[in-house]
Protein backbone atom coordinates (compact mmCIF):
# COMPACT_ATOMS: atom_id res chain seq x y z
CA UNK A 1 0.00 0.00 0.00
CA UNK A 2 1.26 3.45 -0.56
CA UNK A 3 1.65 5.72 1.52
CA UNK A 4 -0.73 8.74 1.60
CA UNK A 5 0.26 11.69 0.08
CA UNK A 6 -0.13 14.98 1.92
CA UNK A 7 -1.85 17.51 0.13
CA UNK A 8 -1.45 21.34 0.11
CA UNK A 9 -5.33 22.04 -0.49
CA UNK A 10 -7.83 19.49 0.76
CA UNK A 11 -9.88 20.23 -2.16
CA UNK A 12 -9.63 17.82 -4.18
CA UNK A 13 -12.46 17.97 -7.22
CA UNK A 14 -15.20 20.72 -8.08
CA UNK A 15 -17.08 20.67 -11.02
CA UNK A 16 -20.33 21.70 -12.48
CA UNK A 17 -22.08 19.15 -14.87
CA UNK A 18 -24.77 19.46 -17.03
CA UNK A 19 -27.55 16.80 -16.54
CA UNK A 20 -25.94 13.97 -18.88
CA UNK A 21 -24.83 10.88 -19.02
CA UNK A 22 -21.43 11.45 -20.90
CA UNK A 23 -20.68 13.36 -17.82
CA UNK A 24 -20.44 9.93 -15.95
CA UNK A 25 -17.00 8.64 -17.62
CA UNK A 26 -15.55 12.13 -17.25
CA UNK A 27 -15.70 12.16 -13.80
CA UNK A 28 -14.27 8.52 -12.93
CA UNK A 29 -11.13 9.66 -14.66
CA UNK A 30 -11.03 12.59 -13.07
CA UNK A 31 -11.87 11.19 -9.68
CA UNK A 32 -8.98 8.76 -10.20
CA UNK A 33 -6.10 11.03 -11.34
CA UNK A 34 -7.27 13.50 -8.23
CA UNK A 35 -6.89 10.34 -5.90
CA UNK A 36 -3.85 8.99 -8.01
CA UNK A 37 -1.08 9.19 -4.82
CA UNK A 38 -3.76 7.43 -2.48
CA UNK A 39 -4.34 3.64 -1.80
CA UNK A 40 -6.14 1.43 -4.81
CA UNK A 41 -8.73 0.57 -2.61
CA UNK A 42 -9.69 4.39 -1.78
CA UNK A 43 -9.54 5.38 -5.18
CA UNK A 44 -11.83 2.68 -6.22
CA UNK A 45 -14.27 3.12 -3.81
CA UNK A 46 -14.56 7.04 -4.30
CA UNK A 47 -14.77 6.09 -8.13
CA UNK A 48 -17.83 3.87 -7.51
CA UNK A 49 -19.35 6.36 -4.90
CA UNK A 50 -18.87 9.40 -7.02
CA UNK A 51 -20.32 7.28 -10.10
CA UNK A 52 -23.28 6.31 -8.13
CA UNK A 53 -24.07 10.23 -6.74
CA UNK A 54 -23.45 11.16 -10.48
CA UNK A 55 -25.82 8.58 -11.99
CA UNK A 56 -28.09 9.38 -9.46
CA UNK A 57 -28.49 13.17 -10.43
CA UNK A 58 -28.48 12.75 -13.94
CA UNK A 59 -31.19 10.19 -13.28
CA UNK A 60 -33.21 12.21 -10.98
CA UNK A 61 -32.06 15.61 -10.95
CA UNK A 62 -33.56 18.61 -12.74
CA UNK A 63 -33.08 22.51 -13.33
CA UNK A 64 -34.65 24.22 -10.97
CA UNK A 65 -33.50 28.06 -9.90
CA UNK A 66 -31.07 27.32 -7.42
CA UNK A 67 -29.11 24.23 -9.40
CA UNK A 68 -28.82 24.55 -13.23
CA UNK A 69 -26.25 21.91 -13.20
CA UNK A 70 -25.07 19.27 -10.96
CA UNK A 71 -22.25 19.93 -8.91
CA UNK A 72 -19.68 18.06 -7.06
CA UNK A 73 -16.86 18.33 -4.68
CA UNK A 74 -14.48 15.62 -3.60
CA UNK A 75 -12.11 16.90 -0.26
CA UNK A 76 -9.66 15.69 2.46
CA UNK A 77 -11.13 16.89 5.48
CA UNK A 78 -9.31 15.51 8.73
CA UNK A 79 -8.30 12.29 7.69
CA UNK A 80 -11.59 11.70 5.82
CA UNK A 81 -12.64 11.71 2.61
CA UNK A 82 -15.79 13.63 1.40
CA UNK A 83 -17.88 13.41 -1.77
CA UNK A 84 -21.28 15.58 -2.61
CA UNK A 85 -23.17 15.42 -5.28
CA UNK A 86 -25.56 18.51 -5.45
CA UNK A 87 -28.93 18.41 -7.87
CA UNK A 88 -32.15 19.97 -8.45
CA UNK A 89 -35.20 18.34 -7.57
CA UNK A 90 -38.84 19.30 -7.64
CA UNK A 91 -40.24 15.94 -6.94
CA UNK A 92 -41.33 16.02 -3.63
CA UNK A 93 -42.54 12.42 -2.90
CA UNK A 94 -39.22 10.97 -4.65
CA UNK A 95 -37.40 13.40 -2.33
CA UNK A 96 -39.20 12.07 0.95
CA UNK A 97 -38.82 8.61 -0.31
CA UNK A 98 -34.69 9.21 -1.32
CA UNK A 99 -34.55 10.76 2.21
CA UNK A 100 -35.81 7.87 4.58
CA UNK A 101 -33.66 5.65 2.26
CA UNK A 102 -30.78 7.30 3.53
CA UNK A 103 -31.75 7.99 7.07
CA UNK A 104 -32.36 3.92 7.16
CA UNK A 105 -28.79 3.44 5.84
CA UNK A 106 -27.38 5.77 8.42
CA UNK A 107 -28.98 4.11 11.40
CA UNK A 108 -28.47 0.84 10.21
CA UNK A 109 -25.97 -1.58 11.86
CA UNK A 110 -25.39 -3.84 9.71
CA UNK A 111 -25.19 -2.18 6.10
CA UNK A 112 -24.68 -5.63 4.37
CA UNK A 113 -28.09 -7.04 5.10
CA UNK A 114 -29.51 -3.98 3.71
CA UNK A 115 -27.69 -4.58 0.58
CA UNK A 116 -28.45 -8.46 0.78
CA UNK A 117 -32.29 -7.53 1.20
CA UNK A 118 -32.66 -4.88 -1.24
CA UNK A 119 -30.40 -7.82 -4.26
CA UNK A 120 -32.93 -10.32 -2.68
CA UNK A 121 -36.08 -7.65 -3.82
CA UNK A 122 -34.62 -7.12 -7.00
CA UNK A 123 -34.54 -10.98 -7.51
CA UNK A 124 -38.03 -11.99 -6.67
CA UNK A 125 -39.37 -8.89 -8.44
CA UNK A 126 -37.87 -9.18 -12.02
CA UNK A 127 -39.79 -5.98 -13.23
CA UNK A 128 -38.28 -3.61 -10.12
CA UNK A 129 -35.03 -2.34 -11.47
CA UNK A 130 -32.31 0.14 -9.58
CA UNK A 131 -32.62 1.81 -6.30
CA UNK A 132 -29.36 -0.38 -5.02
CA UNK A 133 -26.60 2.54 -5.53
CA UNK A 134 -27.16 4.08 -2.21
CA UNK A 135 -27.28 0.28 -0.69
CA UNK A 136 -23.50 -0.09 -2.43
CA UNK A 137 -22.10 2.97 -1.35
CA UNK A 138 -22.44 2.42 2.33
CA UNK A 139 -21.91 -1.39 2.23
CA UNK A 140 -19.10 -2.06 -0.76
CA UNK A 141 -17.56 1.42 -0.96
CA UNK A 142 -17.67 1.81 3.33
CA UNK A 143 -18.80 5.57 3.16
CA UNK A 144 -21.49 7.51 5.59
CA UNK A 145 -24.73 9.31 4.15
CA UNK A 146 -25.81 12.50 4.66
CA UNK A 147 -28.86 14.06 3.23
CA UNK A 148 -30.18 18.02 2.74
CA UNK A 149 -33.29 19.35 0.77
CA UNK A 150 -33.27 23.46 0.39
CA UNK A 151 -34.59 25.29 -1.84
CA UNK A 152 -35.65 22.17 -4.12
CA UNK A 153 -31.72 20.94 -4.54
CA UNK A 154 -30.82 17.88 -2.78
CA UNK A 155 -27.64 17.67 -1.46
CA UNK A 156 -26.06 13.52 -0.51
CA UNK A 157 -22.75 14.11 0.86
CA UNK A 158 -20.50 10.46 1.48
CA UNK A 159 -18.15 10.32 3.70
CA UNK A 160 -15.25 8.03 4.87
CA UNK A 161 -12.65 7.80 7.23
CA UNK A 162 -8.90 6.51 6.24
CA UNK A 163 -5.36 6.16 7.35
Amino acid sequence: MKPLKKLETPVLLNSSLPHAWDQIRKIRKNVGDALSGYDSSLRAAATMVTSELIENAVKYGEEVPAASHILLSMSMEGGRLVISVSNGCADGPGVRQLEGRIREIAEAEDKAALYMARLEQLLAEPTESGKLGLYRIAFEGEFDLQFSYVDNVVRITATRSFQ
